[in-house]
């Protein structure tokens, strides 16, 4: 997609995001990532990133706010990928809890998107519980408990964090195509986080193998997001499609 290109179409808010992230070598991930987009590292290093959030007002560009109707919580799976000098975010699943989004994204944005029972709640000043519980077969769950503290900065260029999280492009594939979409935002202000607890099988359902060590964990309190439509970059090979998000 080129910069004359860069059209926003939605308007939404992101709040409240975990990142719980885990290292993982690169040749777990590349039979889950069509050939054409590389696998992005840090220190030779893959992640796998875990993002319970929020989103708020979630609308076309030409839509005025409706407090509540687009509001819902939301989890992704994702990991980071290249294409060229193009660094994006590639998402295994995504969860939400607002059936018409979910089949918006599914059908406009070509992505992985579930349908799901989900919750995200205040349990004491700082600490928010998080859970989620898909609706289909597979009842795959996340339950996170997690306090962050108040102490928050900019991410600093060559960081891990700033890898993790300074990302404006996102990939998908379907029926053999990559597509990509932008997002536009102010830089990300992360702050540090404990985690109490943490029990998923998101991870299990896309046949993602995580080692056992604690994640890497941080929060951010959010902010407003404008994204574009995705486009087509290139025909990808079929057979490596097993990340295809399968939409309808």
């Amino acid at each position: 997609m080129s910069e004359q290109a860069w059209k926003p179409v939605l308007s939404m808010r992101w709040k409240h995001l975990l990142f719980a992230h885990w290292r993982v070598p690169p040749k777990i991930l590349r039979p889950l990532i069509p050939e054409p987009l590389q696998i992005d590292t840090y220190e030779g290093t893959a992640w796998v990133g875990l993002v319970p959030f929020v989103m708020e007002s979630v609308r076309p560009v030409w839509m005025p706010p409706i407090p509540k109707l687009f509001d819902f919580p939301e989890t992704n799976l994702r990991t980071y990928v290249r294409y060229g000098e193009q660094r994006g975010v590639w998402f295994f699943s995504l969860d939400a809890a607002h059936r018409l989004a979910v089949w918006t994204a599914r059908r406009f944005w070509k992505l992985p998107y579930h349908h799901a029972r989900m919750r995200c709640q205040f349990v004491a000043p700082n600490e928010i519980t998080y859970e989620t519980l898909r609706t289909d077969h597979s009842r795959a769950y996340a339950y996170v408990r997690y306090r962050f503290e108040d102490a928050p900065r900019e991410t600093e260029p060559g960081t891990l964090e700033h890898f993790l999280v300074e990302r404006y492009t996102l990939f998908t594939a379907h029926r053999g195509v990559v597509y990509r979409g932008e997002v536009a935002h102010l830089p990300y202000t992360v702050q540090p986080a404990t985690l109490f607890e943490l029990k998923q099988t998101l991870t299990d359902a896309v046949g993602v193998s995580l080692p056992n060590e604690p994640p890497v964990v941080f929060y951010a309190p959010g902010f407003g997001v404008l994204a574009s439509a995705i486009r087509p970059v290139l025909i990808a090979n079929a057979t490596g499609l097993k990340g295809d998000s399968t939409a309808h």
